[in-house]
């Protein structure tokens, strides 16, 4: 990838994170007044179980897909792994999940709330899991337009969608969140696999080789994605059983906020991700250059949420969401080791390191849980942030003192921006040489 190409890449990545930014925000912004705190609460359960079971259905398939379409595999013998591997397996396996939750969940008030909506999960999780594969098939081989419209299209939709549906129903605006959320994953799945075959040969197919290659790397990769799913989520679990949907609706606030911040490493990421799959031989230098970079713009974003984090919730979402200012500034710590984490796992994939990736990512779930456990009666939703926040930066500094092991880069070259950056940057960015 040359540099005009990259830079074009990633202004277009910073747009496209940018829109996206405003989309949710708005859209966070309406269901959390018009649903509340309450039903705020059950609908970020939903929308976060695909991820949690189609990690445990399917998890590692998209680090093996995405590594095979780096390495330039045909698009028709990925696409089915991850309608087999993918979708097939997790829809069996969705309808056991639900069975499960509605047995030995009935004591719980959030289940109870739930009742028949837990079966939108039938749908919702193949849907999920084809998604979610469709995109990392048009990043990792190259296509960054392809994706980036695609992410722009998944904030967008839902929200139109939202705006239509709640327009006609106003007294069923739980369900008009859920109907526009599954349609919405709809037209992205759809209109991915429209531009994958407009911009590849697609012919479905299937090879025994390919097959036990993928497998083998998928294997790696499971636990990791299992893993960082049950890190990121198992908070909202806990504190729906030990707190209930109020306390989740604050927290989910709390967490959608703090999260929009990741728009600076998937920015940095997005066109950077087909280079660090393949590890060209200029990665040595242009790791740490992405994750210096990267740490400075999301320590300055970390700050500003934090010096106007109460005053946003109150402004945007009303004084009834005021208790998640406190969660907010508990995660952001967390949140800024996750910067580096999205570049370097890219990187350590690329180097072939899937089962380094998965220990280090299940060390640090057991911690989180175990301090989920020991903190949230304590402490509330702010001591589920305190729990993510400490394993999400274990991540970071683990994950980090391997690619300084593996590449013989040094630590202090990994953490901030440093004064030699600044002239190549300025270079780069207007497209002049030394």
């Amino acid at each position: 990838m040359n540099r005009e190409r990259y830079i074009r890449h990633l202004v277009l990545s910073m747009g496209t994170r940018v829109a996206m930014i405003a989309l949710q925000l708005l859209r966070n912004v309406l269901l959390a007044r018009i649903l509340g705190p309450s039903e705020r609460g059950l609908f970020a359960l939903l929308s976060a179980l695909p991820d949690l079971i189609s990690a445990v259905t399917s998890g590692g398939l998209n680090s093996a897909v995405g590594y095979q379409a780096a390495k330039e595999r045909p698009m028709g013998l990925l696409l089915s792994q991850i309608l087999v591997f993918g979708c097939l397996i997790a829809g069996l396996l969705t309808p056991l999940c639900v069975l499960l939750m509605r047995e030995f969940g009935t004591e719980l008030d959030i289940t109870v709330q739930l009742g028949l909506l837990a079966w939108l999960l039938l749908l919702a999780v193949p849907l999920a899991v084809l998604k979610s594969g469709l995109l990392t098939l048009h990043n990792a081989s190259g296509g960054v337009v392809a994706f980036s419209a695609l992410r722009l299209l998944e904030s967008l939709a839902p929200l139109l969608l939202f705006l239509g549906l709640f327009w006609m129903w106003h007294n069923a605006a739980l369900e008009a969140a859920l109907l526009s959320w599954l349609a919405g994953l709809s037209l992205v799945v759809l209109l991915g696999l429209i531009w994958l075959h407009r911009n590849h040969t697609v012919k479905l197919s299937w090879d025994r080789s390919s097959q036990k290659e993928l497998l083998s790397y998928s294997a790696k990769s499971h636990p990791e994605l299992l893993f960082r799913q049950v890190m990121l989520r198992a908070d909202y679990l806990f504190i729906g059983a030990m707190l209930g949907s109020t306390a989740l609706g604050h927290y989910a606030m709390a967490s959608a906020a703090a999260e929009l911040l990741l728009i600076v490493p998937e920015a940095v990421t997005t066109p950077l991700m087909n280079r660090l799959l393949q590890q060209d031989s200029d990665m040595q230098r242009v790791t740490p250059l992405a994750l210096r970079l990267t740490a400075t713009l999301m320590l300055c974003a970390c700050l500003s949420l934090g010096l106007s984090g109460e005053w946003l919730i109150v402004v945007l979402f009303g004084a009834e969401y005021q208790p998640a200012y406190p969660a907010l500034v508990a995660l952001l710590p967390g949140l800024f080791g996750l910067c580096y984490v999205s570049i370097l796992r890219l990187d350590l994939l690329g180097k072939n390191r899937p089962g380094a990736i998965s220990l280090i990512m299940g060390f640090s779930a057991a911690l989180n849980l175990a301090l989920i456990v020991l903190l949230i009666p304590a402490y509330g939703i702010v001591g589920a942030a305190i729990a993510s926040s400490i394993a999400y930066l274990a991540v970071a500094l683990a994950m980090l003192v391997l690619y300084c092991r593996l590449s013989g880069v040094p630590l202090l070259q990994t953490l901030m921006i440093l004064p030699s950056d600044l002239l190549p940057l300025r270079q780069m960015l207007t497209g002049r040489t030394a």
